[in-house]
């Protein structure tokens, strides 16, 4: 296995942070039209562009394709916040336009895993029309999002532009954000808020962890009483067009939606609709004891359903990766299989004696034949349970989510490429934790989610392939404090997982370029929480609040 890094010349500015009060960095140590994430090359030239907003234009040189007539639409006002036609004073702008050119065709499917999101934008000083060159219209929205952080404003409604040349790609192919959305209901409209938000941080996949033991908003229509029955009540649920609606959201903004059915454990919602679906679980002494949580499959009617289900969400989600779950089944296979006598009478019928492991192995092996029948080729991950447990499935991609310290981490990531995987990690980048201080940059090496490491993480820290998530659970987190819990603190995941790591090795360094940004996420209007120490933003989060 090997791993193929574009190395580069890196030119830039740099700007001097004086040590504040206890060492800190200034309140106003921000860069001025510093790009995030860094790109992979980029040269700033003397002398900046004015622009007006009410004449520039980006325009696309081969007009039609909805991703970018779309995207011109919106960075209208994302690149340009808090401009207002009526009060602008300033001239008429030495920069009147940008050009994007895309070689390739504009595709009518969903972004896929080998999607190029390379790009070269050019705004030069000589020059009143800037150019952006993509091979592929993902590479054209990561160039112009590009172009909308050299915008800066030095005073109130009147904007710039810094000049500079750019170069850049992505590092790793697959960089998500996990959102669980079973243990609280997460409306629509906040999905898509924090889908605009990863396409602003240059993420491509959005993992649905969308049902879990709690709750089941899916909205099945082969099976609609798993839906009734498993949600919370009819206001938690997702509708089709909802479902629909993400897809396409996430589509026009280069992101993938990669759905998550946990299996066979965490289904407990899903037994309320499904008779005998999850088997009833038993102490070591015979009585029912924790609530079922497991599938059964020692009935064949549970795989029937398992074929009827899936052939119906394979078909909803069109991506063809999705995430299957298989972890914290080693309780529920005790207390749920071995300790219930019918599903113990059952597994020697199966061949599989009173061997729980067994059962298990048997579950995955007619599991994965079910859903090669329903859509041959799927692309199956799982949680790294599946694997250590010596479960024989070859091509699935591990989804690592333990380790308490990078030894341990990095430990899991080797075991499971040395024999022959591709795997997701999250461990280093587990958002709903809560800590004190700026948990974004440095690593508690005795237990790094005391603390955090989202910046320091480099998933390279070991032999082998993979790709990357951030994940973000639901225990505690809902509508409420989703954006501001993920944001701006996966933006430093973001980084890391576009950028050449030999140029982004210092959260102190990088703390300037991130909080302008994180300053223009609150200026375009989304509540992201401030991650660092003593700071300001030129425009602070107002909200406006309507008296009682």
């Amino acid at each position: 296995m090997q791993i193929f890094l574009l190395c580069t010349i890196f030119f830039t500015f740099f700007i001097t942070i004086n040590a504040w009060y206890y060492g800190r960095a200034e309140p106003n140590a921000w860069t001025t039209g510093g790009v995030w994430p860094l790109p992979w090359q980029i040269t700033y030239f003397p002398g900046n562009h004015t622009v007006n907003p009410s004449l520039f234009r980006l325009q696309a040189k081969t007009p039609g394709c909805d991703i970018i007539d779309k995207a011109i639409q919106r960075y209208r006002t994302l690149a340009f916040p808090g401009f207002n036609a009526a009060t602008y004073q300033g001239d008429q702008g030495t920069l009147t336009s940008i050009i994007i050119n895309v070689a390739s065709s504009c595709p009518t499917g969903v972004p896929t895993f080998d999607m190029d999101e390379s790009y070269s934008l050019s705004v030069t000083s000589a020059n009143g029309i800037g150019i952006i060159q993509a091979n592929q219209v993902w590479g054209a929205l990561r160039a112009i999002e590009t172009f909308s952080h050299l915008v800066f404003l030095p005073k109130d409604n009147v904007y710039m532009v810094r000049t500079a040349n750019v170069t850049d790609k992505a590092r790793f192919p697959w960089r998500g954000i996990m959102v669980d959305t079973s243990r609280h209901f997460i409306p629509v409209g906040t999905l898509l808020q924090n889908l605009d938000l990863m396409a602003q941080n240059k993420m491509n996949v959005f993992h649905w962890h969308i049902v879990d033991s709690e709750a089941f908003p899916y909205p099945s229509i082969r099976y609609p009483d798993i839906t009734a029955k498993g949600a919370y009540s009819p206001k938690h649920q997702y509708t089709v067009d909802d479902v629909k609606k993400v897809i396409d959201y996430a589509r026009l903004r280069g992101i993938r939606v990669v759905a998550e059915f946990d299996t066979p454990g965490h289904t407990g919602s899903w037994g309320y609709g499904v008779p005998n679906l999850v088997s009833q679980c038993y102490d070591s002494n015979g009585k029912p004891s924790i609530l079922p949580n497991i599938l059964d499959p020692t009935l064949q009617a549970n795989l029937d359903f398992l074929k009827g289900f899936f052939g119906e969400a394979l078909q909803m989600f069109p991506d063809e990766y999705m995430h299957f779950g298989g972890d914290e089944v080693l309780e529920d296979m005790t207390d749920c299989w071995y300790n219930n006598p019918q599903v113990r009478a059952r597994m020697q019928q199966l061949g599989v004696g009173s061997d729980t492991g067994k059962l298990l192995n048997y579950y995955w092996q007619k599991f994965f034949d079910i859903i090669d029948s329903v859509r041959n080729g799927t692309k199956k991950i799982v949680w790294q349970e599946v694997l250590d447990q010596n479960v024989p499935q070859e091509n699935t991609i591990a989804h690592v989510w333990k380790g308490s310290t990078l030894s341990e981490v990095y430990s899991e990531m080797y075991n499971v490429t040395k024999a022959g995987h591709y795997a997701i990690l999250s461990s280093c980048w587990y958002l709903n934790y809560i800590k004190y201080g700026a948990d974004w940059g440095y690593v508690n090496e005795e237990n790094m989610r005391d603390r955090g490491m989202y910046y320091q993480c480099d998933p390279q820290g070991f032999p082998g392939d993979q790709t990357q998530k951030a994940a973000i659970w639901g225990e505690f987190v809902d509508a409420t404090n989703l954006i501001d819990r993920l944001w701006p603190r996966a933006s430093a995941v973001a980084e890391r997982l576009w950028s050449d790591p030999a140029l982004t090795q210092s959260a102190d360094a990088a703390w300037p370029r991130l909080h302008e940004f994180r300053c223009r996420l609150v200026y375009r209007g989304f509540r992201v929480q401030t991650i660092n120490d003593p700071d300001y933003c030129p425009y602070e989060w107002d909200e406006k609040y309507q008296e009682l």
